[in-house]
């Protein structure tokens, strides 16, 4: 019995003893000794053809501390009851455990010295640096895997999810999302030197020269204090020459928390015999402009979560060949009626390195009481909206969690929801149905985000948030054509597939050897750039030659802070060929510096208007021999400039209604608000459109089809070969 992850018609697919399965499975409250407030719905996705099931274990549950009276501070005498008891309901189940490993209050007290101090003075949980802790969750991991084994159960766990930080999801709630930083303790301290002695090779005066700091020493060298942290010397950039021990460190804890989860996961691996996967939450790079005030934690942060979090060691991570799958929920921000439901992850990325995504599917359906997280108002509403995510997984090749909650916050439930349970089955068909598709990346759009890029922003959100939080959920998903997202290394080391539209949201900091492999891979074959604000700025210091060597234009910059606006002026050129006069976008976020064209031989299409009711040249085109240059000064674009670059691009578009829009080569998603007559468009003959939801033909022998959709809906359809 075994669980691992190949390749199966293009895509990292779960294979359990041999076969190739859909991960698809309910996540919820496990048995405990007084009862079991999920059998029911357990017997429900039984019956819907679900037989993996999703449980947490780990700190607060076995991993208990000291006892009076017992030895060790284990607790797996229960460990047998919870999971036979759910075989006895589901005979074919098998598990993925997630197992968390932040410290509570018994290991804190244990060892104060051991964790997290933040900037305000507060100890909070265990330091990620503490080798203590460290050594104590493999220890906590092999004795949880071979307790299984001894059970008899081993073959039952098809994967080991192991997590720490809040929620288990590798961010420090306290030092991560708010006003303070971290960490300053011990642990911290002498992790931060050893790393800095690799880095620099132990060369006292290369670290010296670095950090402008004469007297800094290898014993002597601290975190980077609060105030450092938080502010800048060049608003929204940092200037490597001055401010090098706040890059240091912010690259040092994201390398640090890469091994822990690399760690982590061999120790699962190795215990386990290699006979189940092993994985983590982590990698959300696609999502950490928030902070602790968007989640309404009573904190107004304007800071972002990003540098502060462990999530930036994803290369590290993709890298290893003992990490099998990441986990996230899908993006927080616009998850309600006519909003995207996509992961936060740049996931082809954990395609090209056999990685499985794992999509958590906790939408907040009318069931829960709650108005947050998009929560759906109606028993349609909440149909529609899981029909979208369902689109969405589908069409991304990945696995699912459906969270069907507790009977005090039920997400999914579907003993509380008769309307849930075919929906679950037919989930469940056509995920195992799609398989057999044809399900590599089919898009003709690849955007591009850069992990290293982040060391070398400031803390604030003021960029991020409308750069790629707002950008990939306003914008991108409603184009009228798929689009998928990779770290911007992948494509600098020549893994992607030929695209024909590259939109490169972040690559504000290039070293020379990343700036020619990322020149390389782009200008040849006709292919199309989109470059958005400060796009190559930064080497060793800002400068705008850096940026004109990248994107091909002449630049120059205003050095007022402000939210800079775009307006258009050029409505003959492709990419805005008709438009409207009252069309704009921007951000009211006050960036810094505002950068804005002066090239003689550009098509200049809008202009950027910041302070001083400033007008200067913003959007713009120029065309070379090999490729071609967009450049924007302005983030947050909308869909319908994005759609003229597109169409100016030679992309496919399957639709100009601006509809939230999945596509493979034979599947096609589309979810909407307003609804109404469609036509939609594919890129060649197929001989059946077939809608997967309903069970309905829709055309036959066509490349294109027309459709009325309903208000409030969501539709999948097959295209492809006959196959009913």
């Amino acid at each position: 019995m075994s669980a691992e992850i190949k390749d199966y018609n293009g895509t990292p697919t779960l294979f359990l003893d041999g076969k190739p399965v859909f991960d698809g499975m309910m996540i919820g409250g496990h048995p405990t000794p007084e009862g079991f407030p999920l059998k029911n719905c357990t017997q429900y996705y039984r019956d819907a053809g679900v037989h993996l099931y999703a449980y947490d274990f780990g700190q607060g549950i076995d991993w208990c501390g000291p006892r009076p009276g017992k030895e060790g501070v284990y607790n797996f005498e229960n460990m047998e009851m919870r999971f036979t008891r759910l075989i006895e309901i589901d005979p074919l189940a098998r598990f993925h455990l997630r197992l968390q490993l932040e410290m509570p209050d018994w290991w804190q007290k244990l060892h104060p010295e051991e964790c997290e101090l933040a900037s305000d003075g507060r100890r909070l949980c265990q330091s990620f640096a503490s080798k203590l802790w460290r050594d104590e969750a493999k220890d906590y991991l092999r004795a949880f895997i071979k307790h299984l084994q001894k059970l008899g159960l081993g073959d039952r766990i098809i994967a080991y999810q192991t997590g720490t930080g809040h929620t288990g999801e590798w961010v420090k709630g306290g030092s991560s999302m708010g006003l303070a930083c971290g960490d300053y303790s011990q642990p911290m301290r002498e992790h931060f030197r050893g790393w800095l002695r690799d880095i620099y090779q132990n060369d006292e005066t290369a670290l010296r020269k670095a950090w402008a700091a004469p007297y800094v020493t290898f014993e002597t060298a601290e975190v980077p204090p609060a105030e450092a942290q938080f502010n800048t010397t060049q608003y929204t950039f940092r200037n490597p020459k001055k401010e090098q021990a706040v890059i240091d460190y912010y690259h040092c804890l994201a390398d640090l928390c890469g091994d822990l989860v690399i760690d982590f996961c061999t120790t699962v691996k190795e215990t386990a015999g290699g006979q189940a996967m092993a994985g983590a939450f982590y990698g959300y790079l696609m999502e950490l402009a928030w902070n602790a005030g968007f989640f309404g934690e009573g904190l107004d942060s304007v800071y972002s979560t990003y540098q502060r979090s462990g999530h930036l060691g994803l290369w590290k991570v993709l890298e290893s060949p003992n990490v099998d799958f990441l986990v996230s929920p899908f993006a927080y921000g616009f998850r309600g009626i006519g909003g995207d439901g996509p992961d936060m992850m740049p996931t082809e990325s954990l395609r090209i390195h056999n990685k499985l995504y794992i999509y958590e599917e906790d939408s907040r359906t009318h069931l829960q009481y709650t108005t947050e997280f998009g929560k759906a108002d109606t028993l349609q509403d909440s149909i529609t909206l899981l029909e979208r995510n369902m689109a969405y997984i589908v069409t991304h090749g990945q696995g699912v969690w459906w969270a069907a909650g507790a009977p005090s916050t039920p997400c999914i439930e579907l003993s509380q929801q008769p309307a849930f349970r075919p929906m679950i089955k037919r989930f469940e068909e056509i995920g195992t149905m799609a398989l057999e598709f044809d399900r590599k990346p089919s898009a003709e759009i690849a955007v591009l985000l850069d992990d290293e890029s982040f060391y070398y922003e400031w803390l604030r959100n003021d960029l991020d948030l409308p750069l790629i939080f707002q950008q990939r959920l306003w914008g991108l998903p409603k184009i009228g054509a798929p689009h998928d997202t990779y770290l911007l290394n992948d494509f600098i080391n020549g893994k992607l597939k030929p695209y024909k539209l590259y939109i490169f949201l972040n690559p504000f900091h290039l070293n020379k050897a990343r700036r020619e492999g990322l020149k390389r891979e782009l200008r040849r074959d006709g292919r199309v750039a989109l470059w958005i604000y400060g796009a190559g700025y930064l080497d060793e210091e800002g400068s705008l030659g850096n940026m004109s060597d990248l994107t091909g234009f002449g630049h120059a910059l205003g050095e007022h802070p402000w939210g800079p606006m775009m307006n258009l002026i050029d409505f003959n050129h492709p990419i805005t060929a008709g438009l409207k006069e009252d069309m704009f976008w921007g951000t009211n976020s006050s960036l810094g510096p505002v950068f804005h064209i002066e090239d003689g031989g550009a098509r200049i299409l809008g202009n950027v208007v910041y302070s001083q009711g400033r007008c200067r040249a913003g959007l713009g085109v120029k065309e070379f021999p090999e490729w071609k240059s967009i450049y924007s000064a302005v983030p947050n674009l909308p869909a319908w400039i994005l759609r003229g670059m597109a169409r100016y691009a030679g992309v496919h578009l399957y639709s100009d209604a601006g509809d939230v829009l999945y596509a493979t080569k034979e599947l096609l998603g589309v979810h909407t608000a307003g609804g109404g007559e469609r036509e939609f468009r594919l890129p060649k003959k197929v001989e059946q459109v077939y809608e997967l939801f309903s069970g309905e033909e829709v055309a036959r022998d066509t490349d294109k089809f027309q459709v009325t959709l309903a208000p409030v809906s969501t539709v999948l359809y097959y295209t492809g070969k006959a196959i009913k």
